[in-house]
Formats: C-alpha cells, structure tokens, sequence
C-alpha cells in the first residue's frame, strides 16, 4: 500500500476497480469527507450511522462511475451527497419518519452555497416553513451563545475533522480543543433545553 499513498485520488480509482488495496485508501482519504456530509443532517429520532453508511455507499458508487471529466473531490462530495438525500427521499413517509423530517445543518458555518435547508417532501408548506425558521433561529442562537472561538472549533469539528486536526489547524493543544468542545455542548444543550 505505500506505493499508493503516492498516487493522486483520480489514479487511484482508475486501479480501485480491480485492486482492493487502492479502494481501502481511497476510502480512507475520503471518510472524512463523507463524516462530514453526513454529519450536516439532522435526522429526528434517526441515528447518524445510517446516513455516514449511505454516505459510504456513496463513496463506492462514485469510485465506480467516475469518469475523469471532473474533479474527484466534487465527484465524491455530489455522489455523497445524493446517496445520503436519495435514502431520505425513498424511505416512505410513515415507515421511516424520522428519515423523512430532516434539517440540513450543511450551512452552519455561513457558507452561502451551502444555505439550505432539507425538509421532507411528505411535510405541508406551513410546517416546512416554520422548520426552515426555526433551524434559522437555532443557528443564530448557537452563534449568539458562543465565543468567537468556540464557534470557529464548532464549524471546523461540523466539517468532519478530527480533535487532533482541529488543534492543528488552529495552534492550540488538543486538550484545548477538546475543553472547547465540551463548553460547546453545555452551551448548546442549554439553549435546547
């Protein structure tokens, strides 16, 4: 595997489909990405493991149906991304409801590209609007309630990079980011409760 690691990710997927050593490094490059995806929807009652394995899922596909015409990075990024709201939206309205009343948290960080707010297609116009305003005001008051630090840690670790990545790219201990991390939560879950 260590001649791999040297290849760029389109080499890598042209050699995936027959050699199971690049798929693995392909998927470990990538997990990160795909936490990340997932990670930025919010599943009612759901559990975020089901959408990081659809997220996986999508992974493979776009490996296998990669056609160089793009980036691989965009590639990944839209397969995953489908995948994850394809799960959503063909899961029946009563069976799995909770997949079905979803927020996307995918803007949190002020990005406006990505500003958007998911919401069940089985939802009312009226109940899908007071959703859309009530993550906006859920966003505001996290970004309210935390220090300037705080968030930019928050919109960092809500990327899908790790404790140890966080504390690099912001020159402070991991110690540091995981006490930030912390203070975090307590603010949030009192803004919740």
């Amino acid at each position: 595997m260590k001649n791999l690691e040297n290849l760029t990710d389109e080499e890598l997927v042209a050699l995936a489909k027959e050699n199971h050593d690049a798929m693995e490094l392909i998927i470990e490059r990538y997990k990160y990405v795909v936490r990340a995806i997932s990670r930025s929807f919010y599943l009612s009652g759901g559990d975020n493991e089901d959408l990081l394995q659809e997220g996986m899922i999508g992974l493979v596909k776009a490996v296998n149906s990669f056609n160089g015409k793009a980036s691989f990075k965009s590639y990944v990024y839209i397969c995953v991304k489908s995948s994850i709201i394809s799960a959503v939206k063909n899961s029946s309205c009563l069976k799995h409801n909770p997949l079905n009343n979803y927020i996307s948290l995918s803007g949190f960080d002020g990005a406006d590209d990505k500003n958007e707010i998911m919401i069940d297609s089985c939802a009312d116009p009226e109940r899908m609007f007071i959703d859309g305003e009530t993550a906006l005001e859920l966003k505001e008051k996290i970004k309210n309630i935390l220090s300037s630090y705080e968030y930019k840690i928050l919109t960092i670790y809500l990327q899908g990079y790790s404790y140890e990545e966080i504390a690099l790219s912001v020159g402070k201990s991991v110690k540091s980011i995981d006490n930030a991390l912390q203070r975090i939560r307590r603010k949030i879950n009192s803004v919740l409760l």
